[in-house]
């Protein structure tokens, strides 16, 4: 017996009803007032039992797909997260982008794709931000606080602007599922990184190589470093900061503390710095410590802690090319009021950074069009100052042709470097998997 569409949306609105009543018990019974963020497990597993109970009462019964877009609408509509909540549960969704009622973009498999906007009014839209940020104490948004950047449960990074000053409302979330890429290998199936590098990676931080990942913007950074992290043998003790949370190394390394800053309050008061966070990493015991990423004159501290007794550190910086990471990184460890000479932070740098891995999106083009694949570009040893510049002796470098190649020798690390690796490999046979 065929069955109408108007059938379709009466059991889905016998459902739906079914599921706030249970939802709204339920909500009693655990004595809150409504759904907040950290209840959305439970409340999915509950619209997912009630549709599968409803839908085999159904006639025909509702299976497959339909099935699916059923449990989607209906869990979107009993939580604050309306037709978003589609989005947030593809896995393959990269980042999400509102521009208040008129637009919003999703991104998968390296492609921009228009979407229809998810919400009809902007006050749906800060009422999805205030859903988030309930009961979080350093996240607010509002007219004295008008932007806000938090870290959702699941790793996703958040971003909020009211209008004003952003005309119209903006919210992008960035997703950092930290089990999407679980080790060096899943990145090589993915493409990020050859696998003939694998062993250079395991070996460079088993030897405590000193590593700094550059890039843009959306390169992969935050990824890469947290796959390199979890190579640090478990009877180490590692101390991460960050301004958000987003490597959750806590969760896979066993001795791991993770310190987050935080932005002043409304009164100018309260922020904890990066810097300030590194100050007090040191006195934490820790074997490495890792830096989600250095901006100002924390650089120099954490040059200072790479020199004295924590060799093996990871940290990542913005730029735009592998030959102006260490300049940039000179740059921003000067803005330090106690740095010395640019003379003395510059070959300090040259003597402490081992290793720079430095990421960036390529185009790629196929038979369905153009997109942006996340790849490591360049990866290369400091080999001292020349010139009154850090030099960077590259070693393997993506090609226009698409895959990886040897630039540079073995023979041409410095010999810190070679000194390091040789404690856990043959440091010459690292590049032997690559064709010159």
């Amino acid at each position: 017996m065929a069955i109408t569409a108007s059938d379709r949306t009466a059991v889905e609105l016998q459902i739906r009803a079914r599921v706030e009543s249970e939802l709204a018990a339920e909500l009693a019974r655990r004595d809150l007032t409504r759904v907040r963020v950290d209840d959305q497990p439970w409340v999915y597993e509950l619209v997912g039992r009630v549709v599968a109970e409803e839908q085999r009462r159904a006639v025909p019964p509702i299976h497959g797909e339909e099935s699916q877009q059923l449990l989607r609408r209906i869990f979107a509509a009993v939580t604050p997260l309306g037709p978003l909540a589609e989005h947030l549960a593809d896995p393959d969704v990269e980042e999400i982008r509102i521009n208040g009622t008129q637009a919003c973009f999703i991104f998968k498999g390296g492609r921009r794709h228009e979407v229809v906007p998810p919400f009809a009014d902007e006050a749906a839209l800060v009422d999805l931000v205030h859903w988030y940020t309930d009961g979080t104490a350093s996240a607010r948004l509002d007219r004295a606080s008008p932007t806000v950047t938090m870290t959702l449960p699941e790793g996703s990074r958040l971003h909020a602007a009211l209008s004003p000053p952003a005309r119209p409302m903006s919210l992008t979330i960035r997703r950092h599922p930290p089990s999407r890429f679980r080790d060096v290998a899943s990145l090589a199936e993915a493409g990020f990184l050859p696998q003939a590098l694998i062993p250079l990676l395991e070996a460079a931080v088993a030897g405590r190589l000193n590593i700094l990942i550059a890039g843009g913007a959306g390169a992969g950074k935050t990824t890469f470093m947290r796959v390199l992290a979890r190579l640090i043998a478990p009877h180490e003790r590692v101390v991460t900061i960050e301004d958000q949370s987003e490597l959750h190394l806590w969760r896979d390394l066993h001795d791991c503390i993770s310190l987050e800053g935080r932005p002043p309050n409304t009164e100018g008061r309260g922020a904890i710095t990066i810097q300030m966070l590194v100050h007090e990493a040191l006195r934490m015991s820790p074997d490495r410590i890792i830096i989600g990423e250095v901006r100002g004159g924390e650089a120099l501290d954490l040059l200072d802690a790479m020199n004295t007794g924590h060799p093996g550190s990871i940290c990542t910086i913005h730029a735009d090319s592998p030959r102006e990471t260490l300049p940039r990184l000179v740059r921003v460890a000067l803005r330090n009021p106690h740095a010395p000479r640019p003379e003395a932070v510059l070959a300090e740098v040259a003597h402490t950074v081992d290793l720079v891995l430095y990421a960036g999106l390529v185009r790629i083009a196929d038979a369905s069009g153009e997109s942006r694949a996340r790849r490591l570009l360049s990866l290369g040893c400091v080999q001292g100052v020349d010139d009154g510049r850090a030099n960077l002796q590259e070693l393997v470098a993506y090609g226009r042709d698409g895959g990886w190649h040897r630039v540079g020798s073995a023979a041409a690390m410095p010999e810190r470097v070679r000194a390091k690796l040789a404690s856990v490999c043959d440091p010459m046979r690292l590049l032997d998997a690559f064709d010159a």
